[in-house]
């Protein structure tokens, strides 16, 4: 009879012996799941690194806080023989500048995208009061945009009001 209880309480010693033992491997295994993760997290830093810079291509440097009257600019358009023939951007905030440029095939990101638009936003006379017909014919002028089937502006200035001009 004794037999009949001794098996029980001996599984119930085992069971709570590796219990216990399997903390103690876990937390070997956290250890070395810890140093793998260190290998890891250095090849993820690395990939991390590449992905910011991708991401970091449009941001600008030169003439980063030069005021246009706008913090914000987005041009699209379209002609009957090409989509997205013009996408230009323009963002200034306090997180920093970007600036993307894509016409007639030409693509620019970044300073390089800066040293296209400078000009062209300084020559750009839009504000909150203009007409959608005028601000469409200032920003054909100016970028140079012809045949246009569609063309979307969308400004934020420097005040806060946002407009979005459309042809």
């Amino acid at each position: 009879m004794k037999k009949t209880y001794l098996v029980p309480v001996l599984g119930l010693a085992l069971f709570a012996a590796g219990c216990g033992n399997s903390d103690n491997q876990e937390t070997e295994k956290v250890e070395e799941t810890t140093t793998t993760d260190d290998n890891s997290m250095n090849d993820d830093s690395t990939m991390n690194d590449d992905s910011s810079g991708t991401q970091d291509q449009d941001t600008v440097t030169e003439n980063a806080d030069k005021d246009y009257g706008f913090v914000s600019l987005s041009v699209e358009a379209d002609t009957a023989d090409m989509m997205d023939m013009v996408d230009i951007s323009y963002d200034r905030d306090n997180d920093g500048t970007e600036a993307d440029y894509k016409m007639d095939g030409e693509r620019s990101q970044g300073n390089e995208a800066m040293k296209i638009l400078d000009p062209k936003l300084d020559e750009l006379n839009i504000d909150a009061n203009t007409s959608n017909d005028d601000a469409i014919a200032e920003v054909e002028k100016v970028f140079g945009i012809k045949d246009a089937t569609r063309l979307e502006v969308e400004i934020e200035f420097a005040d806060g009001t946002e407009k979005e001009f459309m042809k």
